[in-house]
Formats: C-alpha cells, structure tokens, sequence
C-alpha cells in the first residue's frame, strides 16, 4: 500500500508539472486546462488532442484520488489495529 501512495504523489507532481509545461511553454493547452483548438491557418483541418495529452488528463484527474484513497485505507487500518491493540485482554 506504501508504494502505491508513493507511485501516486509522483505520478501527481510529475502530471502537474507536465500539464504546467503544457499550459505555459508549449500552449497545447488553454490555462481553464481546455484543450487549444485554435485551427491551423491556411488549412481546413481541425486539431483533436492526441493520447499522450489524454493520458496526462486522466493522470491529473486519477492520481490526487489515489493518493488520498490510499491515506485512509491506510489511516483506518492503523485505526483499527490501536483499536484492538486497547481491547480487554484474554482471561
């Protein structure tokens, strides 16, 4: 459980860093964090964000809740195990 909520903090810093590079260098992205789909001049085509900034959506999105599901799963277990620790003890 200790590694998950490791995985999550870092995939949690590394999607926000990333969605802040997106935001502020590269401008894939408009900073309400909706997708730039200002059209190409000269051309018809319409751009349509691809997986990669997906994904970065979904790890934005995903990993905060890990993290804090993991926090209580791991505060309630501990909860539960001073809980029983302080019980009556066997005759």
């Amino acid at each position: 459980m200790r590694f998950v909520k490791w995985l999550g903090c870092g995939v949690w810093a590394g999607s926000w860093y990333l969605m802040y590079l997106e935001v502020t260098r590269w401008h894939h992205v408009k900073p309400s964090l909706r997708f730039n789909s200002d059209p190409v001049p000269g051309s018809e085509v319409q751009p349509r964000p691809g997986l990669p900034l997906k994904l970065l959506y979904v790890a934005c999105a995903v990993s905060p809740l890990v993290v804090v599901a993991t926090s209580v799963m791991q505060a309630s277990g501990r909860r539960s195990r001073v809980a029983g620790a302080t019980g009556s003890s066997p005759p």
